[in-house]
């Protein structure tokens, strides 16, 4: 009885990662993004701190050899594919954590219809608790969310 719940813990582990690997995949190929932030869930982040989160994501992304294209604000649907960084602090008051959540929307085929629509390919999150500063928290845990990021892509670019 014991080894069947050992072999089924582990066949549930070996899932997940097949799961995330399976995710990882729909990164090759893509040779450019677009970089946009999303903060309208963390109202308490300024437009100077967004600035330097964009700042730090374009940096790590550079690093890591990926192009990025300018960003058009008034063509979303241009944005194609696109890296996007989603601040969530609503929770901060009740639990004291923040979520960022890091994901690629590329253009997909519905297979069903045949369709071409444009979706999440590929998501990466890190929940975090916020210190005493709050921002440099968010910076903090961003770089290395930017680094996994930037591994991940690698691996799969090569």
């Amino acid at each position: 009885m014991r080894s069947t719940l050992c072999i089924l813990s582990l066949l549930l582990c070996l899932q997940s990662s097949l799961f995330a690997e399976e995710n990882a995949s729909h990164l090759r190929g893509i040779n450019f993004f677009y970089m946009n932030i999303d903060s309208s869930f963390a109202t308490e982040v300024t437009a100077m701190e967004r600035l330097d989160l964009s700042d730090i994501m374009e940096l790590q992304l550079r690093r890591g050899d990926i192009e990025l294209r300018s960003f058009i604000a008034n063509k979303p649907e241009l944005n194609v594919p696109l890296i996007e960084l989603s601040i969530d602090t609503s929770n901060r008051v009740s639990t004291g954590q923040f979520d960022l959540v890091l994901r690629v929307r590329d253009h997909v085929t519905i297979d069903r219809n045949k369709e071409k629509t444009v979706a999440t390919t590929f998501e990466l999150g890190r929940t975090a608790r916020a210190n005493a500063n709050e921002i440099d928290t968010i910076k903090a845990e961003l770089r290395e969310l930017m680094s996994a990021f930037v591994m991940i892509f690698r691996q799969e670019n090569l």
